[in-house]
Order: C-alpha cells, then structure tokens, then sequence
C-alpha cells in the first residue's frame, strides 16, 4: 500500500498526528541536546580537575614549626 492509497488525515486528526511528530522530534532534540552537554560538562571537568593538579603542584611547601 503506497501514500496515495492511504486515506489522508483532515482537521482534528491531522493536527494530533504532526502535534505527535512535533513532540517526537522535540524529544530527540532535547535527549541529543543533554548528552552533547554531559560531554561538554564532562570535559570541562577534566580540565578543570589537570588545572587544579597542576596548580596544586606549585604551591610551596609549607614550613614546619
């Protein structure tokens, strides 16, 4: 059965049915969106972590009483 022979959507019904497509890609988008962002949150956390590594490795020694 190709897309002519199947009957066409009107009015109500067709307005759910692209409102369902619609919140379909909306969803995708939004899970897409977060995983890009852990990634990014993620490396920045690295970066952060070596910085903060190799700040630490240069701080003097502190001296004894």
């Amino acid at each position: 059965m190709s897309d002519r022979d199947a009957p066409q959507l009107r009015g109500d019904a067709a307005w759910r049915a692209q409102k369902a497509e619609i919140a379909k890609r909306n969803d995708a988008a939004r899970k897409r969106g977060a995983a890009e962002r852990a990634a990014a949150d993620a490396k920045a956390a690295a970066r952060r972590r070596e910085a903060d590594a190799r700040e630490a490795e240069n701080l003097p020694v502190q001296p004894e009483p």
